[in-house]
């Protein structure tokens, strides 16, 4: 009896998932929620993207004047201008 019940109750919700998804694909809302959230989507890569390229530029920049301030700091010393 136990297997009937929980048969007939797995039939019912399997029928009522099939009914809900028939509708959700059906409307056009589903589509106009998709483009709004792939442009958030592609807005954050894009807002990640320029904030990143920021970032290597001024590590890039920190990096060269570390360097010439190295090469400066040792030249000194082998010259004896210290």
């Amino acid at each position: 009896m136990q297997e009937i019940v929980t048969a007939v109750v797995g039939a019912i919700a399997l029928i009522i998932v099939a009914l809900v998804e028939r509708d959700r694909r059906a409307s056009n809302n589903r589509w106009e929620e998709n483009k709004a959230d792939h442009n958030y989507v592609v807005e954050k890569i894009e807002t990640l993207g320029k904030s990143l390229g920021r970032s290597i530029d001024k590590t890039n920049n920190s990096l060269e004047r570390v360097e010439n301030k190295l090469d400066t700091h040792i030249r000194d010393h082998a010259v004896g201008d210290l």
